[in-house]
């Protein structure tokens, strides 16, 4: 029967998803059920949320990964930060929306562990946990992390200091135990069918041309700037008139802007 199927899962990477759907991600950040769970808990505004994406973009330190459902929907977020080759480690860490289907979770740890210790070639794996989230730290220790240390008062969160778990996974222990883990949990692990579409480096497509120019135009401004403060240190009489006359020319093309969003 079709309800039997597995559900069908894509995590693709954040920033190669069309706007409207990086937005969605957006809403999913700012629900109090996610918030609650971070080291940080503010709203998070379109421009805050949109300049993360921007440097991503640039970040090959960290890869976000977004978790979609059959037809395209964002149901969460996994990701793997702080990478280093050198020493093959990385932190790691996932959240989805309170709607989400039970066992998303797990099918996702799952399948993300392989991912990092066959796809990324990375031996170690770390992640935190705030104190007070217990079913996390369980889950976690299910698929054979171990806790590594607690670092109490670590944070401030809704006007008190909070604790941090930290928990680790090696590649070898991961490798000894997986299959037994498959077996015990294959009931709620086979609820879904979970992919990771990532390109290998020969296999990633050229930039969008909108990304190209933006990051052009964000090498550039170091130059701009440079300009600017040479001009101003060793000429201020003479650049103080021109920089007054950029600062006119900005305000007509910002009332410009204004006519086509009236």
């Amino acid at each position: 029967m079709n309800s039997a199927l597995p559900k069908i899962i894509n995590l693709v990477p954040l920033t190669s998803l069309d706007t409207e759907s990086q937005m969605k991600v957006r809403e999913i950040r700012n629900e109090e059920s996610v918030r609650k769970l971070m080291h940080t808990d503010h709203i998070i505004g379109a421009n805050e949320h949109l300049g993360w994406i921007n440097r991503l973009k640039q970040d090959d330190t960290q890869i976000v990964f977004v978790v979609l459902n059959e037809v395209h929907k964002p149901l969460g977020v996994v990701s793997v930060n702080a990478i280093d080759r050198l020493h093959k480690k990385a932190d790691w860490g996932y959240y989805v929306t309170e709607t989400a289907s039970e066992g998303l979770g797990a099918a996702l740890e799952y399948s993300f562990i392989h991912f990092i210790f066959n796809s990324l070639g990375l031996e170690k794996l770390n992640c935190e946990v705030l104190e007070g989230n217990d079913t996390v730290v369980k889950l976690h220790k299910i698929f054979l992390f171990q806790e590594e240390g607690f670092r109490r008062s670590n944070i401030f969160k809704n006007g008190e200091r909070r604790g941090v778990h930290f928990l680790g996974l090696t590649k070898e222990d991961w490798l000894a135990g997986n299959q037994e883990i498959q077996k015990k949990y294959d009931r709620v692990l086979g609820k879904f069918f979970v992919s990771i579409q990532y390109p290998q480096d020969n296999e990633k497509k050229c930039p969008h041309p909108i990304d190209q120019i933006e990051a052009a135009r964000a090498r550039n401004n170091l130059n701009w700037m440079s300009i600017l403060r040479l001009a101003l240190e060793k000429s201020p009489e003479t650049a103080k008139p021109i920089v007054a006359d950029i600062k006119n020319i900005d305000r007509e093309i910002s009332a410009l802007t204004d006519k086509l969003t009236d």
